[in-house]
């Protein structure tokens, strides 16, 4: 890897690509890389549309994710409108409750590439999938890596971010910051200042600037902040972060997805949203009741209570056997 200064331009300048197999080898080289050309105009316009819409509507229901410093702000909560300003920090989670394109953009055949080849071959789902909208006054991030919380390095990612920009990022909308090449370095020291950080693994903090379109994707271990927000201009984004099937999800979508969206699934979309068994042993599902019939896309389990000869306890049944309850909401059809 070349020497990393502060005279690159930006991190774009320094990975740019259009295509996966030079994404992978920015990959690779640099912890990150910025996709150009993502998605078309025409989708950005669409996903961009519908993340304002719902970000609008939470406010106005009182129940918006929002903070007045940034993404991981101490003093995030849920809450609605202020009648002098918008919120500095928004975050839009739990995407695939809230729209079908949002569902659609997990499965970016681009963004998969990019987990097959940080992964090396083992399964993956996707464990966040959020929006990020940030205006004038967001704070720098403290510098991480998004696998700080394990205790020990891996010699491979375990987790890889593809988000996919909204609107341009520029370096004064509070652009996403990395350090180039620290993906092959452990996490770094959460009090060390960011630039001082950075220099002592011989690189630098560069903005990853961007337009609107563009992917930022950056594995894991790579050290990586939000940028202070100096600009008028709302930055927006879809973090679409994917993890090794045993990783333990920031979201998890098997308990999360709403049983009027869990209908509609598809055999793809629940794979991708953890509800397959890997190796037989992770992530089983078991019915909450004798007619709950969300499952695993590979395994079936019976309903089994506590079982009492006194007739105390429930009555166990097969999986085949379970219906939906007449008042219950769902019309699963039993497999």
């Amino acid at each position: 890897m070349p020497t990393i200064t502060n005279q690159h331009e930006s991190a774009r300048s320094l990975a740019l690509c259009a295509d996966v197999e030079a994404g992978k080898r920015n990959l690779d080289a640099f912890g990150y890389t910025v996709h150009e050309n993502f998605i078309p105009p025409e989708q950005v316009a669409a996903l961009r549309e519908r993340v304002l819409e719902q970000a609008e509507m939470e406010l106005e229901a009182g129940v918006a994710s929002i903070s007045a410093s940034g993404h991981a702000g101490k003093d995030r909560h849920y809450g609605g409108r202020d009648e002098t300003a918008l919120p500095i920090s928004q975050q839009v989670g739990f995407l695939p409750n809230k729209g079908a394109e949002f569902r659609a953009l997990m499965h970016h055949p681009i963004a998969l590439a990019y987990a097959r080849h940080v992964f090396r071959g083992v399964p993956f789902n996707i464990v966040s999938q959020s929006a990020l909208m940030l205006r004038n006054g967001g704070k720098r991030q403290v510098l991480h890596a998004d696998q700080q919380a394990w205790p020990f390095a891996t010699p491979v990612p375990v987790m890889i971010n593809v988000t996919v920009a909204l609107s341009d990022y520029e370096a004064d909308m509070g652009a996403t910051n990395v350090v180039p090449g620290s993906h092959r370095f452990p996490s770094p020291d959460l009090d060390m200042p960011h630039e001082e950080a950075a220099a002592s693994i011989g690189s630098a903090l560069l903005p990853m600037v961007c337009k609107a379109g563009d992917a930022l994707v950056f594995e894991s271990r790579t050290w990586h902040c939000q940028g202070d927000s100096v600009s008028d201009k709302l930055r927006l984004g879809i973090g679409s972060v994917y993890g090794m099937h045993m990783v333990k999800p920031q979201d998890f979508y098997p308990a999360i997805i709403h049983d009027s969206v869990y209908d509609h699934l598809s055999e793809e979309d629940k794979d991708m949203l953890g509800f397959t068994v890997h190796y037989e042993y992770g992530g089983r599902i078991g019915p909450r009741n004798a007619h709950d019939l969300r499952a695993n896309t590979n395994c079936r389990h019976p309903y089994i209570p506590e079982l009492r000869r006194d007739g105390s306890g429930d009555e166990a049944v097969l999986y085949e056997n379970m219906r939906v309850a007449k008042t219950d909401v769902l019309s699963h059809p039993v497999a």
